[in-house]
C-alpha cells in the first residue's frame, strides 16, 4: 500500500509507557482464517462456499459486520436471526479452526520482546470477541506477553469508538498521552484519534486508504523495520 508523502517515518519512544495492538491484520495474519470461517458459514446456511482466491469486502468490522458484507456481496439473504445470527455463526466456525492457522507477521515476536525488555507494558484492543482473542493469542504463543486484552464485548462497544482503547489503558493504568496504538485499518486509526492516543499504522495489514483520514505518528510495513534505540 502506498504511503502518504508526509507520513512521519520515525517516532521518539521516550515516554512511551504502553503499546496497545490491534490483533487481526496487525499481530496476526488472519485473512485465510476469516475467509474460511465465512465460507463455512455460507455452507452451513445452504449456499455455495466462497471461491478460491476470494477477497473479503470488509476486513475491519465486528464478526457480524464481516459476515453480513459477505452475504450482501454474494447476493445471499440474512439468516432468520439476522445480523446477530450471522455473526454468531461466523465466530463459531472461526473458533473451530486449528491452532496456528493464523501466523504472526514477521518481526512481531522480536518487537514485543524488545518493548517488554524496555519496561513497556503491552496490551491488545480488538474488535474480536474477548474469548476468541484469548484463543488466537494463545495459539500464536504470545498471550502471556500482554497484561490486558480487550475484546469488542469487554465494554459493550467496538472500535472505532474510543471506549475500548480507553478501557484498555485504564486497566493498564496508563494515560492516553503515554501510549501508542498499533493498528492496520481506519477503525483503529479513528479509535486512537478519538482516544487521544498516538497511532502507528501497520501498512501490510488489512487497511485501505481510509486510514489517511486520521493522523499517524508512524507508518511502517514490517515490524523488523522498527527500532527502540531511542527508548
Amino acid at each position: 500500500m502506498a504511503l502518504m508523502n508526509n507520513t512521519v517515518q520515525t517516532i521518539d519512544w521516550n515516554g512511551v509507557r504502553a503499546m496497545v495492538f490491534d490483533m487481526d491484520g496487525t499481530l496476526l495474519n488472519t485473512e485465510q482464517v476469516i475467509i474460511a470461517a465465512a465460507s463455512h458459514t455460507l455452507e452451513h446456511l445452504g449456499y455455495a462456499p466462497l471461491p478460491q482466491g476470494y477477497r473479503m469486502p470488509n476486513m475491519f468490522g465486528t464478526a457480524a459486520d464481516l459476515m453480513v458484507d459477505v452475504l450482501k456481496e454474494r447476493g445471499v439473504p440474512l439468516p432468520a436471526g439476522g445480523h446477530a445470527q450471522a455473526g454468531a455463526l461466523f465466530e463459531r466456525f472461526y473458533a473451530a479452526q486449528p491452532a496456528g492457522a493464523a501466523p504472526l507477521y514477521d518481526g512481531v515476536l522480536d518487537w514485543l520482546h524488545a518493548a517488554q525488555a524496555q519496561g513497556v507494558a503491552l496490551g491488545v484492543c480488538t474488535n474480536k470477541q474477548y474469548a476468541l482473542a484469548l484463543k488466537g493469542l494463545e495459539a500464536a504463543g504470545i498471550l502471556e506477553l500482554f497484561s490486558v486484552v480487550t475484546g469488542r464485548d469487554s465494554c459493550g462497544i467496538a472500535k472505532p469508538a474510543p471506549e475500548p482503547l480507553l478501557h484498555t489503558l485504564s486497566q493498564m493504568q496508563v494515560l492516553p498521552q503515554e501510549a501508542v496504538f498499533f493498528g492496520d485499518t481506519h477503525a483503529d486509526a479513528g479509535c486512537a484519534h478519538a482516544a487521544g492516543v498516538r497511532f502507528t499504522w501497520f501498512t501490510s495489514g488489512f487497511g485501505t486508504d481510509r486510514v489517511h483520514d486520521f493522523p499517524q505518528a508512524l507508518a511502517f510495513a514490517d515490524f523488523r523495520e522498527l527500532s527502540l534505540a531511542t527508548a
